[in-house]
């Protein structure tokens, strides 16, 4: 394929957002932004979100290099539908012939090679993510923590060595963790938490999720999220705090609010501790990867991956640092851009 295209554009069509990253011929970034798309709730939520993405980004012609993960989102019979419908949503706002699939080993696919090979295009963007960081760094660790998942894939000899493909693998063998820092529901982090003095039961229901935890605590910034919290209402940690308190069979103004803060940190204190688990599986069972190899982050969590390399007494390297030019919005939107800077890279 010829590309005489000026920019090329990497998207990353998740379940609850839109990702999208754009560089020149150059591989400088010159966007990255990120959309809400609770696709669950029907497609017509990711041509919403593909149309707002086109009127931030501007009407210069560009090449689409598209990976996905919202293909097993509930309104889909199977994978292979969702891969299917969400390749024709977005050759809906984008001539196909400027679109190319991202396929894992196999390379870059046409629209309507990524509809017969679809087991290589689901679920592939932590693939990409982990591709590129494994050219800018020789040995480590890529940890991407994004909203509701966590990657966690091995990097050796400045490849990487991820023992499975599939979601079902993955997460079979903790590469995996289907845990992130805003939409996790806390009864999945615990089932009894300590308060007052005493070990309380918590309520089976998702009254609140983990970024109440990370807003109340400080590491996230509420007027960044764009997801909906579990009752609508906003993260201001007066929010934060009656989610977390329905938890508990109460209301959060019968407590001072440092009882509130404390139970967050231990919340917090246990979603790191369980990621930090699953490093550890991770790098036991890959031995070759050396003591010093460092730790890679990435997502809108890193800074939970950061706490883990402190604990495992490794390096840190944030994937924002990575990018030409360093950024922020880089780091939050790992798979996006790297998948605009490996189509940059191997079709230019």
């Amino acid at each position: 394929m010829t590309v005489q295209q000026t920019l090329i554009t990497g998207w990353d069509i998740g379940g609850a957002h839109l990702k999208v990253a754009q560089c020149n011929r150059q591989g400088k970034l010159i966007h990255a932004i990120e959309l809400p798309c609770p696709l669950w709730q029907g497609i017509e939520y990711l041509q919403q979100a593909i149309k707002t993405a086109q009127q931030q980004l501007g009407p210069q012609q560009i090449i689409a290099a598209i990976t996905m993960t919202g293909e097993s989102v509930d309104i889909f019979a199977d994978r292979q539908t969702g891969v299917r419908a969400i390749l024709d949503c977005i050759s809906q706002f984008i001539p196909a012939e400027y679109c190319i699939v991202y396929a894992g080993e196999l390379g870059w696919l046409s629209i309507l090679q990524a509809k017969e090979q679809w087991q290589l295009v689901a679920s592939r963007n932590w693939q990409a993510s982990a591709l590129f960081t494994s050219q800018q760094v020789k040995h480590g660790l890529f940890i991407d923590v994004g909203s509701t998942t966590s990657d966690i894939i091995p990097i050796q000899q400045n490849r990487v060595i991820a023992k499975a493909l599939t979601d079902f693998g993955r997460q079979a063998n903790n590469e995996l963790h289907y845990a992130g820092a805003i939409r996790t529901p806390l009864i999945a982090i615990a089932h009894k938490a300590p308060f007052d003095g005493r070990l309380i039961r918590l309520a089976a229901e998702v009254f609140a999720t983990t970024g109440d935890c990370w807003c109340l605590l400080g590491k996230l910034n509420p007027l960044s999220i764009s997801d909906t919290s579990a009752d609508g209402q906003p993260w201001h940690p007066q929010d934060c705090m009656r989610r977390i308190a329905r938890l508990l069979g109460t209301d959060a103004n019968n407590y001072p609010p440092e009882q509130w803060e404390h139970l967050a940190n231990w919340f917090a204190q246990q979603q790191t501790d369980q990621l930090l688990a699953a490093c550890e599986a991770i790098l036991n069972a890959n031995e070759s990867i050396s003591g010093n190899a460092p730790i890679i982050g990435a997502g809108i969590g890193r800074f939970i991956v950061k706490k883990c390399a402190e604990d495992l007494g490794r390096a840190y390297i944030d994937f924002s640092d990575l990018i030409n030019p360093p950024s922020v919005l880089a780091g939050n939107n790992a798979p996006a851009v790297a998948i605009a800077l490996l189509a940059c890279d191997q079709l230019t």
